[in-house]
């Protein structure tokens, strides 16, 4: 594929071929400032493909859900930090 500089001639109304490898394609256009237009290809997923991280599965190794459900049975006991921190939720509660 050829890369590099190539010069172009607009028609009347501002319009410019792109080379045959932009042919069908979504393309984004950036104006980087007034003497400049930046033209890339764009993949576009439709609205109800896109997915959230928080939708990929955690997977844990067998030491961290080990840990995890260790934590679930028996849960640490508070530290200073958070014994201060619910005192003040529960003063500003009333």
């Amino acid at each position: 594929m050829k890369m590099g500089l190539e010069t172009r001639s607009t028609d009347a109304k501002g319009r410019v071929s792109l080379p045959k490898t932009f042919a069908n394609a979504t393309v984004i256009i950036e104006q980087v400032n007034e003497n400049e237009l930046r033209i890339r290809k764009a993949l576009v997923i439709p609205e109800d493909e896109i997915r959230f991280s928080e939708e990929a599965p955690v997977v844990l190794s067998d030491r961290e859900r080990e840990r995890f459900l260790r934590a679930l049975d028996r849960p640490p006991k508070p530290n200073a930090a958070l014994r201060r921190l619910m005192a003040a939720k529960v003063k500003k509660r009333g």
